[in-house]
Protein backbone atom coordinates (compact mmCIF):
# COMPACT_ATOMS: atom_id res chain seq x y z
CA UNK A 1 0.00 0.00 0.00
CA UNK A 2 3.57 2.14 0.32
CA UNK A 3 3.93 2.84 -3.03
CA UNK A 4 0.11 3.41 -3.81
CA UNK A 5 0.22 6.41 -0.87
CA UNK A 6 3.60 7.77 -2.65
CA UNK A 7 1.31 7.77 -5.77
CA UNK A 8 -1.51 9.23 -4.28
CA UNK A 9 0.31 12.55 -2.79
CA UNK A 10 2.48 13.12 -5.77
CA UNK A 11 5.34 12.85 -3.88
CA UNK A 12 7.28 10.23 -1.39
CA UNK A 13 7.44 12.51 1.67
CA UNK A 14 8.82 10.00 3.51
CA UNK A 15 7.22 6.31 1.06
CA UNK A 16 9.33 5.48 -1.49
CA UNK A 17 7.88 4.92 -4.97
CA UNK A 18 8.55 2.12 -7.31
CA UNK A 19 12.37 1.96 -8.11
CA UNK A 20 14.16 0.58 -11.45
CA UNK A 21 14.06 -3.09 -11.45
CA UNK A 22 17.23 -5.00 -12.11
CA UNK A 23 17.66 -5.41 -15.81
CA UNK A 24 15.43 -3.37 -16.54
CA UNK A 25 15.50 -1.78 -20.02
CA UNK A 26 15.16 2.21 -20.60
CA UNK A 27 12.15 1.82 -22.49
CA UNK A 28 10.69 -0.61 -19.75
CA UNK A 29 11.81 1.92 -17.09
CA UNK A 30 9.83 4.88 -19.42
CA UNK A 31 7.28 2.76 -19.99
CA UNK A 32 6.72 2.45 -16.25
CA UNK A 33 7.36 5.95 -15.40
CA UNK A 34 4.81 6.56 -17.98
CA UNK A 35 2.26 4.38 -16.34
CA UNK A 36 2.97 5.94 -12.71
CA UNK A 37 2.10 9.20 -14.24
CA UNK A 38 -1.04 8.58 -15.64
CA UNK A 39 -1.63 6.87 -12.61
CA UNK A 40 -1.12 9.64 -10.28
CA UNK A 41 -2.85 12.20 -12.58
CA UNK A 42 -6.09 9.86 -12.15
CA UNK A 43 -6.20 9.50 -8.61
CA UNK A 44 -5.52 13.33 -8.37
CA UNK A 45 -8.85 13.42 -10.19
CA UNK A 46 -10.34 11.30 -8.22
CA UNK A 47 -9.48 12.90 -4.91
CA UNK A 48 -10.43 16.44 -5.90
CA UNK A 49 -13.71 15.36 -7.36
CA UNK A 50 -16.50 17.32 -5.31
CA UNK A 51 -18.02 13.98 -3.52
CA UNK A 52 -15.21 12.19 -2.44
CA UNK A 53 -15.99 8.15 -1.10
CA UNK A 54 -14.06 5.50 0.19
CA UNK A 55 -14.83 2.05 1.05
CA UNK A 56 -12.44 0.19 3.37
CA UNK A 57 -12.71 -3.85 3.91
CA UNK A 58 -11.10 -6.13 6.11
CA UNK A 59 -7.96 -6.03 3.88
CA UNK A 60 -7.67 -2.41 5.37
CA UNK A 61 -6.94 -3.66 8.86
CA UNK A 62 -4.52 -6.51 7.87
CA UNK A 63 -1.40 -5.23 7.89
CA UNK A 64 -1.97 -3.38 11.48
CA UNK A 65 0.39 -4.60 14.64
CA UNK A 66 1.68 -3.45 17.48
CA UNK A 67 5.08 -3.00 19.41
CA UNK A 68 4.66 -6.25 21.69
CA UNK A 69 3.30 -8.51 18.53
CA UNK A 70 0.30 -10.18 20.78
CA UNK A 71 -2.90 -7.44 18.80
CA UNK A 72 -3.24 -8.21 15.38
CA UNK A 73 -6.40 -8.43 13.49
CA UNK A 74 -7.66 -11.12 12.70
CA UNK A 75 -7.97 -13.12 9.51
CA UNK A 76 -11.51 -15.33 8.86
CA UNK A 77 -8.91 -18.31 9.15
CA UNK A 78 -7.68 -17.31 12.50
CA UNK A 79 -11.50 -17.26 13.87
CA UNK A 80 -12.22 -20.69 12.27
CA UNK A 81 -9.29 -22.10 14.51
CA UNK A 82 -10.65 -20.67 17.22
CA UNK A 83 -14.50 -21.64 16.65
CA UNK A 84 -12.81 -25.49 16.21
CA UNK A 85 -11.53 -25.62 19.37
CA UNK A 86 -15.36 -24.44 20.97
CA UNK A 87 -17.26 -27.79 22.71
CA UNK A 88 -19.94 -26.04 21.10
CA UNK A 89 -19.14 -26.64 18.00
CA UNK A 90 -18.14 -29.92 18.54
CA UNK A 91 -21.41 -30.67 19.77
CA UNK A 92 -23.24 -29.19 16.67
CA UNK A 93 -20.51 -29.93 14.37
CA UNK A 94 -22.87 -32.92 13.05
CA UNK A 95 -25.57 -31.01 12.51
CA UNK A 96 -24.12 -28.39 10.41
CA UNK A 97 -23.70 -28.53 6.55
CA UNK A 98 -20.11 -31.02 5.58
CA UNK A 99 -19.35 -29.13 2.90
CA UNK A 100 -18.93 -25.98 4.77
CA UNK A 101 -17.55 -27.48 7.99
CA UNK A 102 -14.60 -29.29 5.95
CA UNK A 103 -14.23 -26.06 3.61
CA UNK A 104 -13.64 -24.09 6.63
CA UNK A 105 -15.96 -21.38 6.16
CA UNK A 106 -16.67 -19.95 8.82
CA UNK A 107 -18.81 -17.38 7.45
CA UNK A 108 -21.18 -20.31 6.01
CA UNK A 109 -20.94 -22.39 9.16
CA UNK A 110 -22.02 -19.45 11.22
CA UNK A 111 -24.67 -19.04 8.31
CA UNK A 112 -26.02 -22.90 8.63
CA UNK A 113 -26.32 -22.43 12.29
CA UNK A 114 -28.42 -19.42 12.37
CA UNK A 115 -30.82 -21.36 9.62
CA UNK A 116 -31.21 -24.39 11.61
CA UNK A 117 -31.65 -22.42 15.16
CA UNK A 118 -34.52 -20.19 14.00
CA UNK A 119 -36.08 -23.84 12.58
CA UNK A 120 -35.09 -24.93 15.69
CA UNK A 121 -35.40 -22.31 18.41
CA UNK A 122 -35.45 -24.31 21.44
CA UNK A 123 -32.22 -26.07 20.32
CA UNK A 124 -29.47 -24.43 22.65
CA UNK A 125 -26.94 -26.25 21.45
CA UNK A 126 -27.19 -24.19 18.31
CA UNK A 127 -27.59 -21.53 20.49
CA UNK A 128 -24.46 -21.60 22.32
CA UNK A 129 -22.20 -22.49 19.91
CA UNK A 130 -23.89 -19.28 17.80
CA UNK A 131 -23.32 -16.98 21.03
CA UNK A 132 -19.87 -18.46 21.39
CA UNK A 133 -18.92 -18.11 17.64
CA UNK A 134 -19.97 -14.51 17.87
CA UNK A 135 -18.35 -13.85 20.75
CA UNK A 136 -14.98 -14.79 19.12
CA UNK A 137 -15.50 -12.14 16.45
CA UNK A 138 -16.15 -9.41 18.87
CA UNK A 139 -12.66 -10.31 21.27
CA UNK A 140 -10.46 -10.89 18.00
CA UNK A 141 -12.28 -7.43 16.61
CA UNK A 142 -11.32 -5.46 19.93
CA UNK A 143 -7.43 -5.51 19.01
CA UNK A 144 -7.22 -1.72 18.33
CA UNK A 145 -4.64 -0.30 21.20
CA UNK A 146 -2.35 2.58 22.17
CA UNK A 147 0.71 0.18 21.06
CA UNK A 148 -0.87 -0.21 17.39
CA UNK A 149 0.69 0.85 14.30
CA UNK A 150 -1.63 3.01 12.42
CA UNK A 151 0.69 4.90 10.70
CA UNK A 152 -0.30 3.77 7.29
CA UNK A 153 -4.29 4.97 8.10
CA UNK A 154 -2.78 8.50 9.27
CA UNK A 155 -1.16 8.73 6.02
CA UNK A 156 -4.79 7.72 4.42
CA UNK A 157 -6.56 10.19 5.99
CA UNK A 158 -3.91 13.09 5.13
CA UNK A 159 -4.01 12.07 1.70
CA UNK A 160 -8.07 11.71 1.33
CA UNK A 161 -9.32 13.42 4.23
CA UNK A 162 -7.17 17.34 4.35
CA UNK A 163 -9.10 18.41 1.25
CA UNK A 164 -10.26 21.94 0.67
CA UNK A 165 -13.74 23.33 2.72
CA UNK A 166 -14.56 23.89 -0.75
CA UNK A 167 -15.15 20.24 -1.02
CA UNK A 168 -17.84 18.19 0.56
CA UNK A 169 -16.44 16.01 3.21
CA UNK A 170 -14.85 12.91 2.63
CA UNK A 171 -17.16 9.83 3.62
CA UNK A 172 -15.34 7.19 4.79
CA UNK A 173 -17.77 3.66 4.90
CA UNK A 174 -16.36 0.74 6.19
CA UNK A 175 -17.31 -3.07 6.76
CA UNK A 176 -14.71 -3.17 9.86
CA UNK A 177 -16.04 -3.20 13.25
CA UNK A 178 -12.49 -2.28 14.75
CA UNK A 179 -11.30 1.33 15.97
CA UNK A 180 -8.78 1.68 13.49
CA UNK A 181 -9.83 4.82 11.39
CA UNK A 182 -11.23 6.67 14.60
CA UNK A 183 -7.65 6.23 16.47
CA UNK A 184 -5.69 7.07 13.60
CA UNK A 185 -8.54 10.26 13.44
CA UNK A 186 -7.62 11.06 17.15
CA UNK A 187 -3.35 10.24 16.57
CA UNK A 188 -3.74 12.88 13.51
CA UNK A 189 -5.90 15.54 14.97
CA UNK A 190 -9.00 15.06 12.30
CA UNK A 191 -12.59 15.34 13.93
CA UNK A 192 -14.72 12.68 13.08
CA UNK A 193 -18.71 13.01 12.63
CA UNK A 194 -20.16 9.44 13.07
CA UNK A 195 -23.28 9.78 13.75
CA UNK A 196 -23.12 10.33 17.51
CA UNK A 197 -22.93 14.27 17.53
CA UNK A 198 -19.74 15.92 19.14
CA UNK A 199 -18.90 13.19 21.83
CA UNK A 200 -22.67 12.67 22.44
CA UNK A 201 -23.64 8.65 23.42
CA UNK A 202 -26.71 8.06 21.69
CA UNK A 203 -26.70 7.24 17.89
CA UNK A 204 -28.44 10.10 15.72
CA UNK A 205 -28.56 9.61 11.51
CA UNK A 206 -29.58 13.57 11.51
CA UNK A 207 -26.11 14.69 13.13
CA UNK A 208 -24.59 13.73 9.45
CA UNK A 209 -25.65 17.17 8.43
CA UNK A 210 -24.06 18.87 10.97
CA UNK A 211 -20.67 19.54 10.43
CA UNK A 212 -17.20 21.62 12.22
CA UNK A 213 -16.95 25.20 12.26
CA UNK A 214 -13.99 27.56 13.49
CA UNK A 215 -15.31 30.67 15.03
CA UNK A 216 -12.28 34.12 15.66
CA UNK A 217 -13.39 37.40 17.09
CA UNK A 218 -13.92 39.57 14.23
CA UNK A 219 -13.46 37.26 11.55
CA UNK A 220 -16.23 34.84 9.20
CA UNK A 221 -17.24 31.71 10.46
CA UNK A 222 -14.99 29.33 8.58
CA UNK A 223 -15.53 25.31 8.29
CA UNK A 224 -12.54 23.36 10.07
CA UNK A 225 -10.41 22.15 8.12
CA UNK A 226 -9.52 18.09 8.33
CA UNK A 227 -12.58 16.70 9.38
CA UNK A 228 -14.77 13.53 7.73
CA UNK A 229 -17.51 11.40 8.23
CA UNK A 230 -17.17 7.73 9.26
CA UNK A 231 -19.85 5.03 8.83
CA UNK A 232 -19.72 1.89 9.93
CA UNK A 233 -21.48 -0.28 7.46
CA UNK A 234 -21.18 -3.71 9.99
CA UNK A 235 -21.63 -2.09 13.07
CA UNK A 236 -18.76 -1.52 15.78
CA UNK A 237 -17.13 -3.08 18.55
CA UNK A 238 -17.56 0.34 20.65
CA UNK A 239 -21.65 0.11 20.13
CA UNK A 240 -24.16 -1.24 22.11
CA UNK A 241 -28.06 -1.59 22.01
CA UNK A 242 -30.22 -0.36 25.16
CA UNK A 243 -33.82 -0.66 24.39
CA UNK A 244 -33.31 0.02 20.58
CA UNK A 245 -31.34 2.95 20.74
CA UNK A 246 -27.42 2.57 20.06
CA UNK A 247 -25.02 3.88 22.14
CA UNK A 248 -21.55 4.45 22.17
CA UNK A 249 -19.15 2.77 24.76
CA UNK A 250 -16.81 5.00 26.05
CA UNK A 251 -13.16 4.13 28.45
CA UNK A 252 -12.50 0.96 26.73
CA UNK A 253 -15.49 -1.43 27.82
CA UNK A 254 -17.28 -4.32 26.35
CA UNK A 255 -20.76 -3.96 24.69
CA UNK A 256 -23.83 -6.14 26.49
CA UNK A 257 -25.69 -6.40 23.35
CA UNK A 258 -22.97 -5.78 20.74
CA UNK A 259 -24.34 -4.14 17.25
CA UNK A 260 -22.37 -5.78 15.07
CA UNK A 261 -23.86 -7.69 11.03
CA UNK A 262 -21.86 -10.44 12.02
CA UNK A 263 -19.91 -12.58 9.00
CA UNK A 264 -23.08 -14.89 7.74
CA UNK A 265 -25.33 -15.05 5.19
CA UNK A 266 -27.98 -12.46 7.22
CA UNK A 267 -25.52 -9.46 6.36
CA UNK A 268 -27.68 -8.26 3.58
CA UNK A 269 -31.10 -8.80 5.20
CA UNK A 270 -29.66 -6.83 8.52
CA UNK A 271 -28.17 -3.98 6.36
CA UNK A 272 -31.62 -2.60 6.01
CA UNK A 273 -32.56 -2.43 9.74
CA UNK A 274 -31.27 0.82 11.90
CA UNK A 275 -29.06 1.67 12.34
CA UNK A 276 -27.34 0.15 9.42
CA UNK A 277 -29.91 1.37 7.02
CA UNK A 278 -29.45 5.20 7.72
CA UNK A 279 -25.14 3.95 6.57
CA UNK A 280 -26.52 2.12 3.17
CA UNK A 281 -29.13 4.81 2.56
CA UNK A 282 -26.24 7.48 2.48
CA UNK A 283 -24.31 5.21 0.77
CA UNK A 284 -26.34 4.47 -2.29
CA UNK A 285 -27.23 8.14 -2.01
CA UNK A 286 -23.32 9.49 -2.73
CA UNK A 287 -22.48 7.11 -5.20
CA UNK A 288 -25.42 8.86 -7.23
CA UNK A 289 -23.79 12.69 -7.05
CA UNK A 290 -23.07 13.99 -9.97
CA UNK A 291 -18.90 14.35 -9.32
CA UNK A 292 -18.31 11.61 -7.50
CA UNK A 293 -14.41 10.01 -6.67
CA UNK A 294 -14.47 6.71 -5.51
CA UNK A 295 -11.91 4.52 -3.76
CA UNK A 296 -12.27 1.21 -2.51
CA UNK A 297 -9.51 -0.25 -0.74
CA UNK A 298 -9.41 -3.97 1.15
CA UNK A 299 -12.74 -4.99 -0.08
CA UNK A 300 -13.26 -8.49 -1.80
CA UNK A 301 -16.80 -7.47 -3.56
CA UNK A 302 -18.03 -10.82 -1.52
CA UNK A 303 -20.93 -8.51 -0.10
CA UNK A 304 -23.65 -8.34 -2.67
CA UNK A 305 -25.33 -5.43 -0.76
CA UNK A 306 -22.48 -3.61 -1.46
CA UNK A 307 -21.45 -4.95 -4.53
CA UNK A 308 -24.50 -4.05 -6.38
CA UNK A 309 -24.50 -0.89 -5.55
CA UNK A 310 -21.56 0.10 -6.85
CA UNK A 311 -22.33 -1.65 -10.22
CA UNK A 312 -25.25 0.10 -11.02
CA UNK A 313 -23.45 3.51 -10.19
CA UNK A 314 -20.63 2.56 -12.62
CA UNK A 315 -23.30 1.44 -15.11
CA UNK A 316 -25.78 4.60 -14.74
CA UNK A 317 -23.58 7.62 -13.21
CA UNK A 318 -21.41 9.10 -15.96
CA UNK A 319 -20.13 11.90 -12.94
CA UNK A 320 -18.61 8.60 -10.78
Amino acid sequence: MTNQLGILSGSTDGWQEGVGLPGEEDHERASRDLALGSLREELSLITNAENLVVLAGSGASLGIGDQTGLSKPPSMWSLWAEVQELESFKTVKSQLNVDAVNNGNFEHVLSDAQTRQAITPDDTDLKTFINEAESIVLANCSFIRESSDLETHELFLRKVARRSTRLQRTQIFTTNYDLAFETAARRARFNVIDGFGYGGQDFDGSSFDLDYVRRRPHEPLALEPSVFHLLKLHGSVDWDSNDGIVQKIYGGGRPTNPVLIYPSSAKYQLSYQQPYFEFMSRFQIALRQPDVGLIIVGFGFNDEHLSAPIEAAIRSNVGL
